[in-house]
Parts: C-alpha cells; structure tokens; sequence
C-alpha cells in the first residue's frame, strides 16, 4: 500500500517491480525514517517534476493563460505570447522544485523565464531569444514570481492594472484567506473622475460593497501592485487624461499574526516571503495534494509541522514532502494501527 500510495503520488502511476521489492523488505516503507528514504529517491526522478508541475499549475490556475485578451493592444498577441506566459510560469515553478528551492524562493527570486514575445515586455534592452526560453535577472521592481508578466498581466484589465483581482488572488491562493461570495451583479467601472487615480476610482467604486472584504482584504492587497500597468509593465505615475498622477502602492494587512505595512509590492513580497500565514497556506495545498483528500481542522497540528520546516532555512518543497511522508497522516490509515 505504501508503494502504490508513493508511486502514485510522486510518479502518477503504479509502483514498478524495483519499488514493489523494497516494499517487501524490512526497514523500507514500514518506518517513517524508511518511506522518507524511498520518497527521496523517488522526488529525484524526472516523473516527480512533472508531478509538482501538474500540482503548481492547479496551485495558480495557469490554465487560465488559455483564455487571457488583451484587446486593443498593439504590443499583445494571444498566439504567442498566451502559451509563454504560461510556460515561464512552469518553468519557474519547476526550477524551485528541482534545484531544492522552498517558498521563500518563490516570492524572492530575482530570476525569471523569458520567451521571444515577453523580452520585449520586459523591457531593458534585452534581446529576445530566437525560440524557447533564456533565465534572466529582472529588474530590481521585479522580485518573486508575483511581480513577473504571467501574474500581472492574467489579473489586469487590457486599459490597467485590476487591484480587485490581483487582491483576490493574493487572498485565496497565497493566504488561504475566505472572501464572502461575490454580489449576483458586478457593476463596470465608472469613468475617471478628475484628479482621480485607478486606486481612487476602484475604492470609491467598492465602498459600498462588500465592505469587510474589499476595504479589509482585497483592495490592501491589490492596490500593493499599482505600479505595474495592464501590461505589466513598471511604472511610477499613471495618466488620467492629460494628468499625470502619483501612484500609491502602500497599504497595510491583518494577517493571522498580526497587521503589517508595507509601502510597494516588492515589500509585500518580503512579508509573504517569512509570514506564516502564507507558509501554513501552501503547505495546506501540497498536503492536500500529497494525501489526496481535503485538510480537516483535525490536521491543524501537521500544518504547522510542515510550515515550520517550510520556513526553516533548509525548507525547501522537497524537505516539506519528506517531512509529510513521515506522518501518520501519510502512513497510516484513518483509525488504524502504525
């Protein structure tokens, strides 16, 4: 059982002969110490990558790239660059796997993937490569994948940047924060008011909705990106009509362990970096993924386990599957004896 459970989870498919055998030996997958030795062989076989790739495409949605439009942009072409945006998004994921990398990395790294149709969006000078993809530093505005082109251009209108999906998708899929359900019907935007900022126009816009949940955890969240466009691209004033506004990207959040501020998104990406919230909620989603069942507030104790060694200076998403075969909520059956 032990075999198929790993095999399945780290392979997607059954366990071969070789597996099978250690299985009937003593010492090999009937202790923690011997399952997490097995685990380890098998995280460095090139089936696991594809594996964490299935689990961090679901993680982000990145079957969304799929259906992004950015009508009415010149510089935008669904054909090409849809499928780059998606694919760095993997190959970055990836890299934090196989080269023992944690969650730390993730919102820290100043390393991205760049395809032909994104150097140019990426701007400096950098020459496009003539197919596939080259790892580059970005930009000292560019740190952890979140403030990489894939993110910020699937959650932006084709006019500007969108703080409320920006917001929400920091919410639910970084901190595991539940928003309310969303009004039946969703008013467009107005039109700018003069003097009046995309921050400005969407908090007016949102005052009288969803009051908790927009002014106390989207929009702080999302207004953190408002130095990047539609198109993700960096930028320190915004234009209403023949104005040129100042752009505010600081803002403040109530997370688990208390509130705190930050004045751009590359320090809300410090924060997410080291916040536990955001270490108890990933590790809630690789858990899940690993048990294949939904995490019960009965399992509350081996997240903070996990997220401790997520944490940790060593705590790469590795070490945190390692640490998860180790448990009894791995290795042993609901009610049954070790």
């Amino acid at each position: 059982e032990m075999a198929a459970k790993l095999s399945l989870w780290l392979r997607n498919t059954t366990p071969d002969d070789a597996l099978l055998d250690a299985a009937a030996g003593p010492g090999k997958l009937d202790t923690a110490a011997g399952a997490a030795a097995v685990a380890q062989k098998l995280l460095d076989d090139p089936a696991a990558k594809a594996v964490m790739r299935t689990f961090h495409g679901e993680f982000l949605h990145l079957g969304r790239f799929a259906n992004l439009s950015k009508e009415g942009v010149p510089s935008y072409n669904a054909a090409t660059t849809n499928p780059e945006l998606a694919e760095s998004s993997y190959l970055f994921f990836d890299k934090i796997f196989s080269q023992g990398l944690g969650l730390k990395d993730v919102f820290l790294s100043t390393k991205g993937f760049v395809g032909p149709s994104m150097a140019a969006l990426y701007g400096g000078g950098a020459s496009a490569p003539a197919s596939g993809f080259v790892e580059r530093d970005l930009d000292a505005n560019r740190i952890g994948y979140f403030l990489q082109l894939p993110f910020l251009m699937l959650y932006a209108r084709p006019d500007g940047p969108d703080p409320i999906h920006r917001g929400v998708s920091i919410s639910l899929d970084v901190l595991c924060a539940p928003l309310g359900p969303p009004a039946a019907e969703i008013p467009p935007l107005p039109a700018y008011m003069p003097g009046q900022t995309n921050r400005m126009r969407v908090d007016a816009h949102t005052k009288g909705c969803g009051t908790v949940c927009h002014n106390n955890m989207i929009n702080p969240l999302g207004f953190a990106f408002e130095n990047f466009d539609g198109m993700g691209q960096y930028r320190e004033t915004e234009m209403n009509g023949s104005e040129v506004l100042p752009i505010d990207s600081s803002g403040s959040f109530a997370f688990t362990d208390g509130t705190k501020s930050y004045k751009n998104a590359a320090e809300l990406m410090q924060v997410l970096a080291t916040d536990q919230q955001t270490h108890l909620c990933y590790t809630k989603k690789l858990a899940s993924f690993g048990l294949q069942r939904d995490i019960v507030e009965a399992d509350f104790p081996l997240l903070t386990e996990l997220s401790s060694v997520s944490t940790s200076s060593s705590g790469s998403v590795k070490q945190v599957m390692l640490d998860l075969v180790k448990q009894d909520a791995f290795r042993v059956r609901a009610g049954g004896a070790k």
